[in-house]
């Protein structure tokens, strides 16, 4: 049987094809990584990407196998390849990078939001958190002013009940935030109020799913990875009104946040809104 590879004429041989070795001096690098990425540069650099199917299609052996990955030229120089020996160093060099300690895992590390609500700064579990976004108009409710339902609002075209965590959690609003919530967005749609206030839509994700409230916040600080051993139980010292929600405490830039429960957060606001 006739050798498919002699076919080829000596300017496409597989000898020719590999010429001298262009990783010759990249072998003394202690990087695998960049040893690899050499061979890979190295071995792609052949006629398949010149005359092949990559390069100008010009060889005359695509109109027996079509494609290059179909050619004994490619196999050829895949076994090649893979049957190389491996260069001075490259196996001391991965024995190296496998022989460092090993990265401590934050595998119990929580992801929060971290905001503020009057003066507290509370953070909720990022699992519960739908998107944070601007004030809207607030539509209120006839006969439910001064309760933890605020009104409705229009978030990316569906109306959603909006809540007041302040009142939930028994927080006063800022110095500055003496006026009630819908007066401080109509306030901040006109631009005369503070642009750090936001709205957070929320949802729970146990077996009351698509349970979905709108509540505004003060500030957001923004995403944390809170490791679980840097938490903490709550201390009197945490406004008791608020404390029953909150389930621990940890640090964040210097200030102490309380971590909410959320499905305590759920429930207070289900059995609230519907009283």
């Amino acid at each position: 049987m006739t050798d498919p590879l002699s076919e080829f004429s000596d300017s496409n041989s597989v000898s020719s094809l590999r010429g001298p070795d262009p990783l010759a001096t990249l072998w003394k690098t202690d990087s695998p990584v960049e040893q690899n990425a050499a061979i890979t540069r190295a071995a792609l650099d052949q006629c398949w990407r010149r005359i092949g199917v990559t390069g100008d299609r010009t060889c005359s052996k695509l109109e027996v196998y079509i494609h290059c990955r179909n050619c004994p030229v490619i196999a050829e120089a895949a076994r090649g390849f893979f049957d190389r020996e491996a260069p001075e160093g490259y196996v001391a060099s991965w024995e190296r990078l496998l022989e460092q300690p090993e990265q401590k895992s934050e595998t119990d590390a929580l992801t929060v939001l971290v905001f503020r609500v009057g003066s507290e700064w509370l953070a909720l579990p990022i699992g519960v958190l739908v998107e944070v976004t601007s004030l809207r108009t607030l539509h209120r409710i006839p006969h439910r002013e001064g309760t933890v339902l605020e009104g409705l609002v229009n978030v990316r075209g569906q109306l959603q009940v909006c809540v007041s965590l302040h009142r939930l959690l028994g927080v006063n609003a800022a110095v500055t935030d003496t006026k009630p919530l819908p007066d401080r967005i109509s306030d901040e749609l006109r631009g005369q109020g503070a642009v750090t206030k936001r709205l957070l839509v929320v949802e729970h994700q146990g077996v009351r799913r698509g349970d979905r409230w709108v509540f505004g916040v003060d500030e957001v600080a923004g995403v944390q990875n809170v490791e679980q051993s840097a938490m903490r139980t709550t201390p009197s010292t945490v406004n008791q009104s608020s404390a029953r929600f909150c389930r621990m405490l940890f640090k964040a830039d210097d200030r102490t946040v309380g971590m909410l429960d959320d499905a305590r957060i759920f429930e207070g606001l289900r059995t609230l809104v519907a009283s």
